[in-house]
């Protein structure tokens, strides 16, 4: 569960290149993230911040409660990329969801990689 603040998080994702959180389950420490195809959305950096991070997670707070999803963001080419995640603990089944969630890639938690599909 994550008790940072909306700044704490927006300065996280700027200075940290990423970050993914959950305001009800502990921030995994294993495990790959899987986005969900549908949730993206892409910010300028300079326009990104606790408003556009708020709105973001307001959009998508019933899908994360009720479906144990994370929110995930990540800086790439000058801009932030919002989308909601699952923490999937089996390299294979989360190489096999990300292709049927149309990934370009997952994320390796524990080596702080990203995995190409």
């Amino acid at each position: 569960m994550d008790t940072m603040t909306l700044v704490e998080q927006c300065r996280a994702i700027v200075n940290d290149g990423g970050l993914t959180f959950s305001p009800i389950l502990p921030t995994p420490v294993g495990g790959f993230m899987v986005s969900i195809a549908g949730s993206e959305r892409t910010v300028p950096i300079e326009s990104f911040g606790p408003e556009v991070l708020a709105e973001y997670m307001a959009d998508y707070a019933s899908h994360v409660a009720s479906r144990g999803l994370f929110y995930g963001a990540w800086i790439d080419g000058g801009m932030v990329y919002l989308d909601l995640s699952m923490n999937v603990q089996d390299r294979a089944e989360a190489m096999a969801l990300g292709r049927l969630e149309s990934q370009l890639a997952i994320f390796d938690i524990a080596n702080n990689d990203v995995v190409s599909l």
